[in-house]
C-alpha cells in the first residue's frame, strides 16, 4: 500500500485560511432581509383611463403596505403586499367616483391588493441616490379576481427611505369589471396603472 505524502506546513496554514474566510463570508441563508412600511402619506396609487369624451385619472393615497428586502444584496427573494382601499380612488367628480366603485363591488370587494412574488433588478446592490431598474412580478387580485401582473419600475435609496415606482397596462375585462360610460360610449378596456411608494424602514 502506498500512502500519500505529508501535506507541506506552508499548504495546511493555506487551505486552514480559506476554510475560515468562507466561513466568514455570510450565505444567502444568513442575507440581512429588512422591513419596509409604505409611508401612506407620501405614497400614490393611481390609474390613467381613456374615453373618447375625455380621459380622466383615479388617484388614491391611502396606499398600505409592507415590504421584505435586502438592500444590500437585490438578487435575495424579495416578496411584499401593497392594498389600496377602492373607496379612496378619487377621479375628480363625484357621481363617476361612485360609478367607480361601484364597477369595483366595493361592496362586496373592499380592497385592491397586489402581492409580490419575485423581482429582478438591473443591480445586485442598492445606493444612496441611485435608481436601479425592476421587473416586479405578483398576483393582483381585483374585484374577486386574481390574475398575474408585472410592472416596469425603478427602486432607488433616499435618506434612509426607499422610493420605488412602476406602472404597466391592464385589461379590466380580465378581473370582471364592467366599463365606465359616459354618454353611452364606454371607456376603453385598457388602463395605466401607476403606483409611486415611499417605504420607511420597520425597526
Amino acid at each position: 500500500m502506498v500512502s500519500n505524502p505529508p501535506m507541506p506546513a506552508w499548504l495546511a496554514v493555506l487551505s486552514l485560511a480559506a476554510t475560515l474566510l468562507a466561513a466568514a463570508v455570510p450565505s444567502p441563508a444568513s442575507a440581512e432581509m429588512q422591513r419596509w412600511v409604505v409611508d401612506s402619506t407620501k405614497s400614490r396609487v393611481w390609474f390613467d383611463a381613456f374615453h373618447s369624451f375625455g380621459n380622466f385619472m383615479g388617484t388614491s393615497e391611502l396606499a398600505v403596505g409592507e415590504i421584505e428586502a435586502d438592500i444590500a444584496d437585490l438578487k435575495q427573494p424579495m416578496k411584499g403586499t401593497v392594498t389600496v382601499a377602492v373607496t379612496s380612488f378619487k377621479t375628480g367628480k363625484k357621481g363617476r367616483d361612485k360609478d367607480l366603485w361601484r364597477a369595483l363591488d366595493a361592496e362586496h370587494h373592499a380592497e385592491i391588493r397586489y402581492r409580490i412574488e419575485r423581482v429582478e433588478s438591473s443591480f445586485p446592490t442598492l445606493s444612496e441616490n441611485t435608481d436601479v431598474l425592476l421587473t416586479i412580478h405578483g398576483v393582483l387580485s381585483m374585484r374577486g379576481v386574481e390574475r398575474p401582473m408585472s410592472f416596469m419600475g425603478r427602486l432607488r435609496q433616499r435618506q434612509g427611505s426607499l422610493w420605488v415606482r412602476g406602472e404597466n397596462r391592464l385589461s379590466i375585462s380580465d378581473f370582471g369589471v364592467p366599463p365606465l360610460r359616459n354618454w353611452l360610449v364606454s371607456m376603453q378596456d385598457s388602463v395605466l396603472a401607476s403606483f409611486d411608494l415611499l417605504l420607511s424602514k420597520n425597526e
